[in-house]
């Protein structure tokens, strides 16, 4: 086990503790080398999905010995049959050595309790539920992998939506790809494991930096959390907009003053500045190149349009023109 000394504001699991050779203490949190790995995954009518990707992933090497089934009202026959399979395989896991504790979580806020997802109410508890799951697991330092084979297109909508706002680069996010005869068997393990194929799904995080990512833990409602990501990534892009500002020499930001208040064409900008058309032309290149290289575009791409919406959202921020 490591052991990490730092100050923190964060709800993760800490003590304190106390460094004999530096002489000072401080709050402590103790961070496994390997951290806990939980499997969450949503649950529809397929049982064997989850059993499934349970075994392809332990197959893999991961020591997951938490598994958290996300799922909707059993009001029909056949979902509740699927969690009755389900919580007879904790019997199955331990005769085969693993031990894993299976928790059921019902897509549930107080007497809202959906069989099936219709209304825009019902897709908002089943967001919160998700994110209140998965996030609970973050700030317990867990490997979260999220299925999101089971159950309706809906649940794995709102499982990429709590992947892209919770999960770091160590989580990943599963779809399971099984052959049609190994389904239709509904066979809870494989006889064959190359039957089972998991695929990696890419997952496009929102938050740019660990900061941000630590900071939408702090919320339990995923649409404050949202809502707070655009607020901070707006600031992001305003400080980085900002540094390619001070990167501009007197002359090009007279002109892009001319041309956010403004605009019109070069000739405009050479009449207003009082400056050759070519003079012009050569400091807008200079501009574009300059933009295209901070904010990593490709060689040649257009960029007046975008340099003049974010100076102009720059200059709307800070009251006035700098």
């Amino acid at each position: 086990m490591r052991r990490l000394l730092f100050q923190s504001p964060f709800p993760f699991p800490l003590r304190f503790c106390y460094d004999r050779k530096k002489r000072q203490g401080g709050v402590c949190a103790f961070v496994d080398a390997e951290p806990r790995e939980a499997l969450v995954a949503t649950l529809g009518i397929e049982p064997q999905v989850v059993t499934l990707t349970l075994d392809a992933l332990q197959a893999k090497g991961f020591h997951i010995r938490e598994v958290f089934v996300v799922h909707p009202n059993p009001a029909s026959a056949s979902l509740a049959e699927s969690l009755r399979k389900l919580r007879d395989e904790v019997d199955f896991y331990r005769r085969e050595g693993s031990a894993v504790v299976f928790s059921f979580v019902p897509i549930r806020e107080g007497d809202l309790f959906p069989a099936d997802f219709v209304t825009e109410q019902d897709v908002g508890v089943l967001l919160r539920v998700l994110y209140r799951t998965v996030a609970n697991l973050k700030r317990k330092n867990f490997r979260v992998h999220l299925s999101v084979a089971g159950g309706r297109k809906v649940m794995a909508a709102m499982g990429m939506v709590v992947a892209q706002l919770v999960l770091d680069e160590r989580d990943y996010v599963w779809h399971l790809l099984s052959e049609g005869t190994l389904l239709a068997e509904r066979s809870m393990h494989p006889r064959d494991p190359s039957q089972v194929v998991l695929v990696p799904i890419p997952v496009l995080h929102w938050s740019l930096f660990p900061s941000t990512a630590r900071e939408i833990l702090l919320w339990d409602d995923p649409y404050r959390a949202i809502e707070r990501q655009k607020e901070l990534r707006d600031r992001e892009r305003l400080r980085f907009v900002e540094a390619f500002w001070c990167k501009l020499t007197p002359a090009e930001q007279e002109v892009m003053r001319a041309l956010v208040r403004y605009g019109g064409t070069q000739k405009d900008l050479a009449k207003r500045l009082r400056r050759s058309e070519k003079t012009i032309n050569n400091q807008l290149l200079s501009i574009y190149a300059k933009y295209r290289d901070h904010f990593g575009i490709d060689e040649g791409a257009k960029v007046r349009d975008l340099l003049i919406r974010d100076l102009g959202t720059l200059f709307a921020h800070i009251g006035s023109l700098p």
